[in-house]
Formats: structure tokens, C-alpha cells, sequence
């Protein structure tokens, strides 16, 4: 079984929603109130965070106003996206702040692959998480193609879908990293550089469905997993299929 990751941060690009420019602005306090209650949902936290941050772009991203407001929404939104993964984990989580060993090479790998709609810093976020004081990995070089064709499959989703890709909940794990997630299988195909696990807006079913119609359609050859909030998908090489 594999891990079921947390939804994480939108990435900023070319899926990032327009907001209209009256969109109140939300105070640091609103913003750090909505961590301090377990009840709040998830969802209910990044929608406001994402308001504030709508907000600060309505006055203008490009001022100096406007730049240091959009600023404080992305690290509080870091901030309540580390308490969150640690309350529902049970455990300890946090994120790695600086580049990792031989992260801008991999990015530089990444930018290669001219992806439609994934970015190379959406692909290497998970990479930095640190789950119960254990940290994750930027995978080996030699590992490095293993990733390709699987995010060729999430692009080509998001393509066919035509909905945001909400983001990346998990990719490469190192062994260490794996043993700390909850669930994972310890054979897993994120320690191998060939799984993703993907989280889609309007849910995971919609996106199940067109992972499976691309392996009909000999697309791909792999793994389709499918979870509560997201979707896993993988390139083993024959096909597996579990969850709803």
C-alpha cells in the first residue's frame, strides 16, 4: 500500500486562479488564527490564504505593497501547511528551507523535459519534506530518467482534464524517508523514482478516470491508486490497480 500524503501548496503558474481585485484582504492574525483550531478543515485554510494572497495581487503583485503582502501569504501558507502535515501525520513534519544536495542539477534536468503544465520546483517540493526528524532526498542521478515518462503521464492528465494540478503530493522518497510514512509499501514505487502521487482540482475520481483511459489507450504501462484527495500513479512497467 502506499503512503497517503497531504495536499500541499499550489504551485504558482500557468493553472494559478484569477481572483477579482475586491477580494478583502485578510490580517496576519486571520491568516495565523487558522492553524490554531484542529477543527478547521484544510480546505477552509488555504482558501483563506489563498483570498489574502488574491487580495495582495488585486492592489497590484507588482508594487512594492503589493509584493510584500503576496510574500507573507506564501510563508504563512508554508507555516500552516507544516503544523497541518504534523497533526494529521501524528508525528513530526516538517520542510527543508534551502536547496538540497544536487537539487538545482536535478532542476536543470527537469526544466529539459519541457513540460506543459508541471513545473520543476512543483516536482521537487516533496523532495524537502522531513517526516519524525527524518529528512527526504533529492533520488540519485542515476534514478533521474526513471521519472520521466510518469510525469509525462500526470501532464497528459492534466491536459485531457483540463483542471489544475493542485499539486504534488509525493515523488521520489529515499529508503530512510519512506520507512517514516505511514502506509507506504516497503517496496515502494516512489523509492524507485517512478511513482507520483497527484492531487487534481475537482477531485481524484475525474482524474482516475483519464489515467485509465490513457493505459487502455497503451499510453503507459503502471500503477493507478486511487485515495480519498489524490490520485497515484506509476510506470512499473505492467498494470496494478487499487482503492475506489
Amino acid at each position: 500500500m502506499e503512503e497517503k500524503p497531504f495536499p500541499s501548496q499550489a504551485m504558482e503558474n500557468q493553472d494559478e486562479q484569477k481572483f477579482p481585485q475586491e477580494s478583502p484582504l485578510l490580517t496576519r492574525e486571520e491568516f495565523e488564527s487558522v492553524s490554531d483550531s484542529p477543527k478547521k478543515t484544510r480546505r477552509k485554510a488555504l482558501a483563506l490564504v489563498a483570498l489574502g494572497s488574491a487580495a495582495a495581487a488585486g492592489i497590484g503583485s507588482r508594487t512594492e505593497q503589493g509584493k510584500r503582502l503576496l510574500a507573507s501569504g506564501r510563508n504563512l501558507l508554508e507555516r500552516l501547511e507544516d503544523q497541518w502535515h504534523e497533526h494529521r501525520s501524528g508525528g513530526s513534519f516538517a520542510t527543508q528551507r534551502i536547496p538540497l544536495p544536487n537539487e538545482l542539477e536535478y532542476i536543470a534536468f527537469l526544466e529539459k523535459l519541457s513540460l506543459r503544465y508541471i513545473s520543476p520546483s512543483e516536482i521537487v517540493k516533496p523532495h524537502r519534506n522531513i517526516r519524525n526528524g527524518v529528512a527526504n532526498e533529492i533520488p540519485p542521478r542515476h534514478m533521474w530518467n526513471r521519472v520521466v515518462d510518469t510525469l509525462k503521464v500526470a501532464d497528459e492528465i492534466r491536459h485531457r482534464l483540463g483542471k489544475p494540478l493542485y499539486c504534488i503530493n509525493s515523488a521520489y522518497r529515499c529508503p530512510a524517508y519512506n520507512a517514516e510514512c505511514s502506509g507506504a509499501a516497503s517496496h515502494s514505487y516512489h523509492m524507485k523514482n517512478r511513482a507520483l502521487d497527484l492531487m487534481f482540482t475537482g477531485g481524484p475520481e475525474a482524474a482516475a478516470d483519464v489515467a485509465r483511459k490513457l493505459r487502455e489507450e497503451g499510453f503507459f504501462s503502471g500503477g493507478i491508486g486511487v485515495y480519498s484527495s489524490f490520485i497515484h500513479v506509476d510506470t512499473r512497467g505492467y498494470d496494478a490497480s487499487w482503492g475506489a
